[in-house]
């Protein structure tokens, strides 16, 4: 395949040699394209499960882990046999005990995270690192013009900056919107043949391959960070003085929030993660799943740990708790990021099964060895976010037909659940309102006591994703479920900028 035009065209043998030019077409200050040699995409597919294969969900569920699921699946089996209700009994107590210790943890969070936080000023006139932007691109062409504009108005020095472009090599329109858009010399277009799982992790070893800065960070095509974000984050870095801060996650937020009611619930969703419950967990030093965009990372981090999973469809949240387990501490700082909220029910159902699914590949990799992980604080974080995730997506929609059959029938049958688990739902459901309000004050988002209640509806919308994880789990465990973007109403730069800039410090 041959490019050309504004571009010139090199092709890269292998990550470790020189590139071998098979066209070369000299144009001064431009972007070059380069399309990627098949060693160098084995290796961005296969680096970590070679290295560690015990790190990469390429491996599935382990021998052990099978194992003590069969046995766990008998015994509970066997023992329902035998004694049906005491049987019940048991795993009600041990369901309600965990959700129980969850709702109890995210309380002390909300309290947590209450509390102010401290503001800075940017230094001004300092010497800068170079910055990597790793942007995997796929059938994205409604929304480039709008992500090169954004790049272009970050507040950081051009020369600065080493930006990449990621393209899948089927990707012809892309690739041709790619080529005929005036890009600078800050800028570097891979395109990456199809080895390996096609996923975005691979896309971004790939990119990481090539990054020539300190540090690094990833946006989305969708994406429209604010200015200051990779100021703000070398300024964090900078004030750690041990030199054990990774990553730095930046929050994230919908720019077509007030859209629809599914936008309206999935914005609030998205300020209680990352205005509340994130910042929390990063002050008790416990790491977290990071976000699939807009996490900054030392670059020496990224290559300790070996990068990202091309095997996990929830790559970002793996990369977390590696982070974590090998020592590294996670942080956050306050400039967001605006990106496109799934504003239809069916792609969002998509996009909501692919992060369970890759929530349950991450817990399984994560407990192939769970000593690894420091006095067990990223078993407990994983399984307060992660596993709360999975279980309350298996078991929203039933415990709430359960509980709705059972007020509705009582005065015919005067049956009642136990007041411990009323008592259980009233707490979970004041705690999660608690958080979406408190998010979405921080966030600058409009909130109505009828956008609360909309929760009530929102939530069991998980388990039929949930059950489309399982299936798609068993049946093609790494296919990653493309979500279609530049669908709402086109945003402008300028309207990433918080209205309240006091707030970002």
């Amino acid at each position: 395949m041959k490019y050309q035009g504004k571009v010139c065209v090199k092709r890269m043998e292998t990550d470790r040699k020189a590139y071998r030019p098979r066209s070369y077409q000299p144009r001064p200050r431009v972007a070059q394209i380069h399309v990627l040699g098949r060693n160098a995409t084995a290796l961005a597919a296969g680096e970590l499960r070679r290295k560690d294969p015990l790190a990469s969900a390429a491996l599935g569920l382990s021998r052990a882990q099978r194992f003590a699921i069969a046995g766990t699946l008998f015994l509970v089996s066997g023992l329902a046999w035998i004694a049906p209700v005491a049987t019940a009994l048991v795993l009600h107590h041990a369901l309600w005990a965990f959700f129980a210790a969850s709702i109890a943890f995210r309380a002390f969070l909300l309290v947590l995270s209450s509390q102010p936080t401290a503001r800075f000023t940017l230094p001004k006139g300092e010497d800068l690192p170079l910055y990597t932007i790793l942007v995997p691109l796929y059938k994205e062409t409604e929304v480039l013009d709008g992500l090169c504009k954004a790049i272009g108005a970050l507040n950081y020095p051009k020369a600065k900056l080493d930006v990449k472009l990621l393209l899948e090599i089927d990707d012809k329109e892309t690739i041709q919107a790619v080529r005929n858009y005036n890009l600078g010399p800050e800028w570097e277009i891979l395109i990456v043949p199809p080895i390996g799982p096609q996923t975005k992790p691979k896309a971004l070893n790939a990119g990481f391959a090539r990054a020539k800065g300190t540090f690094i960070t990833i946006y989305d095509a969708e994406d429209r960070p604010h200015p200051d974000q990779l100021r703000h984050a070398v300024h964090a870095f900078a004030k750690d003085v041990v030199g054990n801060l990774g990553c730095v996650q930046a929050p994230l937020g919908y720019y077509n929030a007030g859209q629809n009611w599914l936008t309206r619930q999935f914005a609030l969703e998205y300020a209680a993660h990352f205005q509340v419950l994130v910042p929390a967990m990063a002050h008790l030093g416990l790491p977290f799943p990071l976000g699939g965009t807009s996490n900054h990372f030392r670059a020496s981090a990224l290559r300790a740990v070996g990068a990202w999973d091309p095997y996990n469809v929830t790559e970002d949240a793996d990369l977390g708790y590696r982070l974590g387990a090998n020592g590294w501490r996670l942080g956050t700082i306050a400039p967001p990021t605006r990106e496109e909220a799934t504003a239809q029910l069916g792609p969002w159902q998509r996009q909501r099964s692919r992060w369970l699914k890759g929530y349950i590949q991450t817990i399984g990799v994560h407990m192939r060895r769970p000593a690894i992980h420091n006095a067990m604080a990223g078993a407990l974080s994983m399984m307060i976010t992660l596993g709360t995730a999975v279980f309350a997506a298996l078991g929203h929609a039933s415990f709430s037909i359960v509980v709705l059959g059972f007020l509705l029938l009582a005065p015919w049958t005067g049956a009642l659940l136990a007041p411990v688990d009323y008592g259980l739902a009233l707490a979970g459901l004041l705690v999660g309102m608690a958080m979406l309000a408190l998010g979405a004050k921080r966030a600058h988002l409009a909130c109505t006591p009828l956008d609360l209640l909309g929760a009530i509806l929102y939530w069991p919308l998980q388990s039929w994703a949930m059950a489309m994880a399982i299936v798609d789990l068993i049946k093609r465990p790494f296919y990653w479920e493309k979500t279609r973007h530049g669908l709402c109403p086109k945003p402008s730069v300028e309207s990433n900028v918080c209205s309240d800039l006091d707030n970002i410090g």
